[in-house]
């Protein structure tokens, strides 16, 4: 499954996004899904049809997910307001932004803050990010706060931050560490995201026990995130079910450790006609990705 994931910062970036994922999908043909915006209204409507095959919904909170066969567009909508409503037998998503989105985030930051065990590390943490938002310019920030998830958004912006080349000039290995873990978290973001034990469970309709089970077996990638347990990159799973050949390939894998096994999947193999391997297994070439795989096995075990 490949997912692709954005976060819209304005109206006419959403409707972009929309319209330009559909678009590289159906070309001339008609689409399930269509985006309307009047001349006088600030928002848009996005119409959704129930009748193509191939094609599903999903609106959760403020995350609204497309799915075409095997691909997926999975939009993080935190900062505009979604109302749902019938017309003409089709689903209509009115969506406008939340003027008040700014102040509703700093309110979650307070309501953590008098929540928390540790207040001085968290005021700490408080006060390095104002640091770092007095030494970045507002174009720095805005492309770090465009990041896919808060540790990236960090991450983004302790690459961009002047004193970390000082810090690096004392301890050579930390701009390497603060590249590797954005490489991580960008290979996350293409694997389809990070899944809890407990959602993996829901997916595939059997206990956290079972899913425990899988893992140690070797049947699953799973990440540890220190006390947080495990997680899961959603690649792997599909209609329910774990994607086929995930097995067979993880199996060619097992000398190498998962983050490695990550780097495998998420990274394009020329074996594989520069394709990655998530994108050679929707395609049906399990056979093809278990020999790249055992080469790659055979590497890590060296």
């Amino acid at each position: 499954m490949l997912t692709v994931t954005a976060e819209p910062k304005s109206i006419d970036e959403l409707q972009s996004t929309i319209t330009s994922w559909f678009g590289k999908r159906y070309g001339g043909l008609e689409s399930p899904c269509t985006v309307s915006r009047s001349r006088h209204d600030s928002g848009i409507d996005v119409f959704v049809s129930h009748s193509v095959s191939g094609f599903r919904v999903e609106l959760s909170e403020r995350c609204l997910l497309f799915q075409v066969k095997t691909t997926k567009l999975n939009l993080n909508l935190e900062k505009f307001f979604i109302r749902s409503a019938f017309e003409s037998e089709r689903l209509c998503l009115k969506i406008s932004e939340d003027p008040g989105w700014n102040q509703k985030v700093l309110l979650t930051v307070f309501r953590q803050l008098n929540e928390t065990k540790h207040p001085a590390f968290f005021a700490r943490i408080l006060r390095a990010a104002k640091g770092l938002e007095d030494d970045l310019s507002s174009d720095l920030i805005e492309e770090a706060t465009s990041a896919a998830t808060d540790q990236l958004v960090m991450l983004e912006a302790l690459s961009f931050a002047p004193w970390v080349a000082e810090l690096s000039a004392a301890d050579p290995l930390l701009a390497a560490k603060l590249r590797g873990l954005e490489l991580r978290q960008q290979m996350l973001k293409t694997a389809g995201g990070p899944l809890s034990s407990q959602r993996v469970a829901e997916i595939l309709r059997i206990s956290r026990q079972a899913v425990d089970k899988r893992r140690a077996a070797n049947q699953l990638l799973a990440l540890t995130q220190g006390r947080r347990g495990y997680t899961y990159p959603g690649f792997q799973f599909e209609n329910g079910k774990t994607i086929n050949g995930l097995e067979q390939v993880l199996a060619e894998l097992r000398a190498v450790d998962p983050w490695m096994q990550l780097r495998f999947f998420t990274s394009p193999h020329e074996r594989l006609l520069q394709q990655t391997p998530i994108e050679a297994l929707t395609k049906g070439l399990i056979e093809d990705v278990a020999r790249a795989a055992s080469g790659y096995g055979e590497q890590g075990a060296q």
